[in-house]
C-alpha cells in the first residue's frame, strides 16, 4: 500500500474518551502515528455534545483543537444517536469524495457502525478501528474492520493482562508489512 493514500479520523469522542488529566497533543499525536502507518491525514474530526462536557474539559479540547482536531459540536436536544449519524454521513461523504485506496480510521466502540464500516470495505476502503476496552466492543463491530488497535494500550500507555492483542486482524487482508508497521508504531508508542 502506497503512503500517499488519504486518511481520514472520525472520533467519537462520547464513546471513547480520554481521562481529563491526559495531555492533548499527545493523544493527537498517537492517533496521528497510526494515522501516517496508512498515509497521510486529510480530515481529523472528533464529535461531542459540548454542552454536556465538564467546564474541565475546555482546556482539554482547546489542546486537542490546536493540535489538528476539528471538534464537531453534536447539539443532543433530546435525541438519541445524534454523533453516531453524523459520524456516519461525514464517513459516507469522505467515501465519494475519495475513492479507494483511502483508509478511515474510526475511533468508536459502537455497534451502530457494524453496517457503515461493512459497507466501506466491500467498497475496498481501509477502515481501522481504534477501540475502547475489549468488553465494552461488540464482536459485531470488531469483525467488520480491517485492523482493530485497543485504545488503551495504543493511545493511552495503559498495560492490560488483556486477551487479546493489540493490533488485530480480523481476516487477513492487508499486506503484512502495513501490519507489522502499525504493530511496531503500537509499540513504540507504548515505550514513549
Amino acid at each position: 500500500m502506497s503512503n500517499y493514500s488519504k486518511v481520514a479520523i472520525f472520533w467519537d469522542y462520547e464513546n471513547c474518551s480520554p481521562p481529563l488529566n491526559s495531555q492533548g497533543h499527545a493523544i493527537v499525536n498517537g492517533i496521528r502515528r497510526i494515522a501516517h502507518v496508512f498515509g497521510y491525514v486529510t480530515s481529523f474530526k472528533a464529535y461531542l455534545d459540548v454542552s454536556s462536557q465538564s467546564p474541565k474539559s475546555v482546556g482539554f479540547r482547546s489542546d486537542l483543537q490546536s493540535s489538528g482536531v476539528s471538534m464537531t459540536d453534536c447539539p443532543h436536544n433530546g435525541r438519541k444517536d445524534v454523533v453516531d449519524k453524523m459520524i456516519l454521513v461525514d464517513m459516507l461523504a469522505f467515501s465519494n469524495d475519495h475513492p479507494p485506496p483511502a483508509t478511515i480510521i474510526l475511533i468508536a466502540g459502537d455497534r451502530d457502525y457494524a453496517y457503515a464500516v461493512s459497507t466501506l470495505r466491500l467498497r475496498q476502503y481501509n477502515v481501522v478501528l481504534i477501540v475502547p476496552p475489549a468488553p465494552n466492543v461488540p464482536q459485531s463491530l470488531e469483525s467488520q474492520a480491517s485492523v482493530v488497535v485497543d485504545w488503551n494500550f495504543a493511545i493511552l500507555g495503559k498495560h492490560t493482562e488483556a486477551d487479546t492483542s493489540p493490533v488485530r486482524q480480523p481476516y487477513r487482508n492487508l499486506d503484512e508489512d502495513i501490519i507489522e508497521r502499525l504493530s511496531r508504531e503500537v509499540r513504540d508508542l507504548n515505550e514513549d
